[in-house]
Formats: C-alpha cells, structure tokens, sequence
C-alpha cells in the first residue's frame, strides 16, 4: 500500500509544481480573448467604389427570392468584407449598410474620389442651428424683449402704511 500512497504523492507534488505555470498560461490566454478587436477587413481597410453606372445591392445575397433591395450608383464608397469570386460582401461607407455586390463592378477607390467623398468633420467651435443652418440674433429687437412690469392702476388711492 505504501507503493500506491507514494505514486500518488508524487503525482500530486508535480501538478502542484506545474500549477502556477498553467495559471499564468490561462491568465494570459483570458487577457488577450478579452479585448475589444475590431473585425479585419478582407483589404486591409482599404475603399472601394462602384464602377459601374449602377449596381444591384442584396442585403441577403444574390439569391434572395424577391431580387435587389436597392441600386448603388457609381461612384459610392464600399469597404469590401469577404471577397468572392461572385459576389463580395461590402459595407456602405455611408449608412453602414453590410449587403452583397457583383464583385466585377467594384474596384479599390482612387484618392481623388476617397478625398472628395469624405468631407472632413464640421468645426465644432462654430456654433450651429438645429437644421444646420446659421442665423442672425439682433438681440436690440423690440420683439425680443421682456414684457414691461405690470403697475398698479393709477386711480387707486396710494397704499398707507400700517403703523
């Protein structure tokens, strides 16, 4: 019996000597799982765009029984997903759309139309209305004004003070 009890020491002691190497292996493992990734997409984040006058756009896929969702026109900025030799998965530049496009009817985007599509952001020190439209406040208007105070009728008799 002392045979078996000591194997099963042994065993014991070299786990517990392989224990710590293991927990930190796994806590490495969990750390990099964890992180907020972002997909990779297919070109290297590269756009693409439309070049044929028009193209039929599947949100589903070319084989979806009721035909295209809608037509992308030339010239619109698509970020390919998966490539295929069909029909790529693309996402719209602009709404952020994910559909399928025939994959002949798009090509990487020259930096001539990437630069005029992607206007840079509005200046945020510019202050703007709610339609995006600039107005004028004449704050000498008469219109904007508060109301005159309200005063007491001048036919009364004037208050007497309580003494």
């Amino acid at each position: 019996m002392s045979r078996r009890s000591g194997g099963r020491f042994a065993r014991v002691q070299s786990w517990l000597q392989k224990a710590p190497a293991i927990f930190v292996a796994s806590s490495v493992l969990a750390a990099c799982a964890g992180g907020n990734h972002s997909p990779l997409t297919a070109n290297g984040g590269k756009l693409f765009s439309v070049t044929a006058q028009k193209t039929a756009f599947f949100k589903y896929g070319p084989q979806q029984g009721n035909g295209p969702d809608s037509e992308l026109p030339r010239d619109t900025l698509v970020t390919l997903i998966r490539p295929s030799f069909g029909y790529s998965k693309v996402q719209l530049v602009n709404d952020g759309q994910q559909g399928f496009v025939a994959s002949d009817d798009i090509k990487i985007a020259p930096a001539t139309l990437v630069a005029a599509l992607t206007a840079p952001p509005p200046d945020p020190t510019v202050p703007r209305a709610p339609g995006g439209k600039r107005f004028r406040l004449n704050t000498n208007d008469p219109r904007l004004a508060p109301p005159p105070e309200q005063l007491p009728d001048p036919d009364l008799p004037p208050e007497s003070s309580p003494r």
